[in-house]
C-alpha cells in the first residue's frame, strides 16, 4: 500500500470534493481518481460514495473505518520518518484568535517554541467560528476561542478569564477611572467583535451598526482612534499591551461579560498529536497560572 495514496485518500476525505482534492495536492483530477481506484481495488472495497448531481462525496461504512486505519498509517509514517539523531519530531496546529495570539499568549508560543525545538508548532490566526470548523473537521489540532464549541464531537475547557477596558482618546486628567456605557457615543466607537455573549451587551447599550469604524484586529483599533473621545472597547490583556501615549483605560461600571479563552480539541484526535496535545495543555495551563499570579502581585 503506497503512503501516497493514503494521503489521497485523507485529503478527499478532508475537501469531500475530488476536485478540491487534486488542486489542493497539485495533482490533476484524473491522477486523483486514478490513485484512488487502485486503492479501492487493492482493498477490494468502495471508499467513497457520490449522489447522482451531485460533486460532493461521502465516505461509505468501509471507508469510516479505513479511516481510522489510514491516519494511523500516515502517523507511522511520520514519525519513522521524522526521527533524527535519535529525537522524534513532533508537529501541532493550533487555531487563534489574533486578540489572543498577539498579546496575552504571545510569550507563551516563543516560550513553547525555544524550551521545545523538536515541536514543529504551526499558528493559524482565525477567529473563533472558522475555528470551530476546523478542529471538527481536524484540519488543525487545537483551538482557542472566545466562546465554548457548538459542535458535539469537540471538547471545550475554559483557560482564563479577563476584564473589558474603554480605550479612550484624550488627556488621562479628563477621564475619571470608572465609565459608564451611557457616557461614551456611539458615533467614536472603534468597534471589534469578541463573541456573541459581548455582542449581546454591546447591542444593548448602542445600536448595532453606529459605531466610527469596525474592524478585525486589534492593532487597527489603536489605528483608528484618531479624534478627541474616540473610544474602543478591548481585552485588558490587549489595551494595556498597545497603549498610545494620547490614549487612556478606564474600567467599565454594568460591564461586559468578561472575555473567556477555551482549549477546544477534538473528541478523537489524530492519533500521532495526542502527546503533543497534552503536552502543549499543560505548559498553557503553567503559563496562565503564572500570569495571573503576577498581576496579583503587582
Amino acid at each position: 500500500m503506497d503512503i501516497k495514496d493514503i494521503k489521497i485518500f485523507l485529503e478527499i476525505n478532508n475537501c469531500r470534493n475530488i476536485s478540491t482534492a487534486a488542486r489542493t495536492l497539485f495533482l490533476t483530477q484524473s491522477t486523483v481518481s486514478r490513485r484512488l481506484s487502485m486503492l479501492e481495488k487493492e482493498l477490494n472495497v468502495k471508499l467513497f460514495s457520490r449522489g447522482k448531481g451531485h460533486d460532493t462525496v461521502q465516505l461509505t461504512l468501509a471507508g469510516e473505518r479505513f479511516l481510522i486505519i489510514a491516519e494511523q498509517i500516515l502517523a507511522l509514517s511520520i514519525e519513522v520518518n521524522s526521527i533524527e539523531e535519535n529525537k522524534l519530531i513532533q508537529h501541532l496546529s493550533v487555531a487563534v484568535p489574533d486578540s489572543l495570539a498577539s498579546y496575552m499568549l504571545r510569550d507563551f508560543f516563543r516560550q513553547l517554541s525555544r524550551e521545545n525545538p523538536n515541536l514543529k508548532l504551526e499558528i493559524i490566526v482565525s477567529d473563533s467560528n472558522p475555528t470551530y470548523e476546523m478542529v471538527a473537521n481536524r484540519e488543525v489540532d487545537i483551538g482557542l476561542t472566545n466562546g465554548e464549541a457548538p459542535y458535539p464531537e469537540l471538547n471545550s475547557k475554559l483557560v482564563f478569564k479577563e476584564d473589558f477596558v474603554v480605550m479612550r482618546k484624550g488627556n488621562k486628567d479628563s477621564f475619571s477611572q470608572l465609565v459608564h456605557p451611557s457616557e461614551l457615543k456611539s458615533g467614536n466607537e472603534i468597534y471589534q467583535f469578541f463573541g456573541s455573549d459581548f455582542n449581546r451587551w454591546h447591542d444593548y447599550w448602542w445600536k448595532p451598526g453606529f459605531a466610527k469604524l469596525r474592524v478585525n484586529l486589534a492593532q487597527l483599533t489603536v489605528e483608528f482612534l484618531n479624534e478627541e473621545e474616540d473610544w474602543a472597547i478591548l481585552p485588558e490583556s490587549v489595551a494595556s499591551t498597545l497603549l498610545p501615549e494620547d490614549c487612556y483605560l478606564s474600567y467599565i461600571s454594568d460591564s461586559p461579560p468578561e472575555r473567556s479563552c477555551f482549549f477546544v480539541t477534538h473528541k478523537k484526535p489524530r492519533t500521532d498529536r495526542v502527546a503533543a496535545i497534552q503536552k502543549f495543555n499543560r505548559r498553557l495551563q503553567v503559563y496562565i497560572k503564572e500570569q495571573i499570579n503576577n498581576k496579583s502581585n503587582s
